[in-house]
């Protein structure tokens, strides 16, 4: 891979790497039990402030790259990235503590998601046929948690789903950079 698209995702991966450190060093969460956003709850105080500062500057630099940087993606593409970031912002915005507006920004961030893969079936490439699967992967692992609660903790779906979607994202990037679209 070209050392650019990894520039261009490295604020990703960063973010992707702070959550799972921020995970790791909170001595009661547990990955097959909890969902990332149980990090986010105002009763965990320093924990609560980074979790959510982090969930939404990763939205706002999504934000960012869906009306610049991704430019050259078709439309569609930039409207689910426009989406995407918007509710990434709004979870830390709106922590678990928020009941049901939680719930659906989240819903919204995730199906967004989800709908950013599942496009690159209209491509007609090896890649995009991968990607759509992907998508695909993630709407069967978070309707096993949903219909029956496996894992009982939606963070194992929430990171199949943030791996894939950085995954995506880079490769959409690297598109970018050399100037396909």
């Amino acid at each position: 891979m070209e050392a650019r698209p990894l520039i261009l995702v490295s604020p990703f991966i960063a973010s992707l790497l702070s959550l799972l450190l921020l995970a790791l060093c909170t001595p009661w969460f547990n990955i097959w039990e909890n969902a990332f956003s149980d990090l986010g709850r105002i009763e965990n105080g320093l924990t609560a402030v980074v979790f959510n500062g982090l969930v939404s500057t990763t939205g706002a630099i999504l934000l960012v790259y869906a009306t610049s940087v991704a430019r050259p993606l078709a439309a569609p593409y930039r409207a689910l990235l426009v989406l995407g970031g918007y509710s990434l912002t709004m979870i830390g915005v709106y922590p678990e503590d928020y009941g049901r507006l939680h719930f659906y920004v989240s819903l919204v961030f995730f199906l967004a998601s989800i709908a950013y893969m599942v496009v690159h079936a209209m491509e007609t490439s090896v890649e995009g046929a991968v990607i759509a699967a992907l998508g695909l992967v993630n709407l069967g692992v978070w309707t096993a948690h949903f219909a029956s609660n496996f894992p009982p903790g939606a963070a194992v779906p929430e990171l199949v789903s943030l791996v894939s979607m950085l995954a995506t994202l880079a490769r959409d990037l690297g598109k970018t950079a050399s100037g396909q679209s």
